[in-house]
């Protein structure tokens, strides 16, 4: 569908040609301590990730009365306007870029008009919420959609109804909604499918236990890699931290990443000058199989293709026999164009 392949958030390229943009989200790992929020981004920063992000929501309106457990568990985690605010300047002042998802018009709100965000995330959750999705793509600003929990036409409504209501860029995170999502049911190959339709940016939101798919993930070429961050382990009543690298692992896990990065490369096969080194020793030469004496006419049994390689190369093998010895030739001697005729 027509979205750009690629697009900037606040001088940040993502998508084509671009590096895969990190996201470390927070999101309720805070537990609604600002101060814990600022470690949060202390982290992201230290570990070299692009975007630090949280989540904002209003536990009332985002969980109704049915679900007075689910109420009781959120709340805890809900940050003020005031926290986001300062959580946002905190990020400005460390040098990365703040990202936050909403999860109702009132925080949609607050973000656009308030904190004047420069792309908006969107959940999962939020999956047939097609009036929301229209509402965030009405702002005018880039979004990236996390689809867990989508069927493929599902996918395709979403992109629809963000491109009619004037969406100007989009990334799509292929992503598992369970807590920890176990490595089978990831399937990773759905990013393709995506892609086979989809002209923007694709990546992927990660909810595993470890580290392992979402790097994997970066070899497929993901543009946008999101992984949870936490500072606490073993919290009751939360589940976030299962899928989540901590200050032990989280630099380690970008630095992998750009590792990879650096290491897929250009689609051109190439000899670098790396590579150009390793030539003389690790290429064969012609060789002497045997002692070959002056005057006799060169047969393949008397040759052998060993290293170094800085003699004749075996692709030549079929041009030289046949022809004449100069001078007795020991075995295991490296052959060279002077000693034959």
């Amino acid at each position: 569908m027509g979205f750009p392949a690629s697009f900037s958030i606040s001088g940040r390229s993502v998508g084509a040609g671009a590096p895969c943009l990190i996201i470390a989200e927070a999101g309720v790992n805070h537990f609604g301590d600002i101060e814990k929020a600022f470690r949060l981004v202390d982290m992201a920063v230290d570990a070299g990730a692009d975007v630090l992000k949280i989540q904002h929501f209003y536990t009332d309106r985002m969980i109704g009365n049915s679900a007075v457990e689910w109420q009781d568990r959120m709340r805890g985690k809900e940050l003020t306007e005031d926290s986001i605010h300062r959580i946002k300047e905190y990020c400005e002042y460390r040098g990365i870029l703040f990202l936050c998802t909403p999860h109702d018009d009132w925080a949609l709100r607050f973000l656009d008009q308030e904190l004047n965000l420069p792309a908006f995330k969107i959940g999962s959750g939020e999956v047939e919420n097609w009036p929301f999705l229209a509402q965030v793509a009405r702002c005018g600003k880039p979004i990236i959609l996390s689809t867990g929990m989508y069927r493929m036409d599902q996918i395709h409504e979403a992109v629809r109804v963000l491109a009619d209501n004037g969406c100007p860029a989009l990334a799509i995170l292929h992503c598992v909604t369970s807590y920890p999502a176990q490595p089978a049911a990831i399937n990773l190959k759905v990013m393709d499918e995506i892609q086979s339709f989809f002209s923007g940016p694709v990546g992927y939101s990660d909810h595993t236990a470890g580290t392992t798919v979402p790097l994997a993930a970066v070899a497929r070429g993901a543009a946008v890699i999101e992984k949870h961050i936490t500072l606490e382990r073993d919290v009751p009543n939360a589940q976030d931290w299962k899928v989540s690298c901590d200050p032990s692992n989280f630099s380690n896990f970008v630095d992998q990443a750009r590792e990879i990065e650096i290491a897929l490369g250009q689609r051109q096969k190439s000899i670098g000058d790396q590579e150009q080194k390793s030539l003389l020793w690790a290429r064969k030469s012609l060789h002497a199989a045997k002692a070959i004496p002056a005057g006799n006419r060169i047969e393949a049994s008397m040759l052998v293709a060993k290293r170094p390689g800085n003699g004749i190369s075996p692709i030549h093998v079929e041009s030289i026999i046949g022809r004449t010895i100069r001078h007795d030739i020991p075995a295991d001697i490296m052959i060279d164009w002077d000693m034959i005729i």
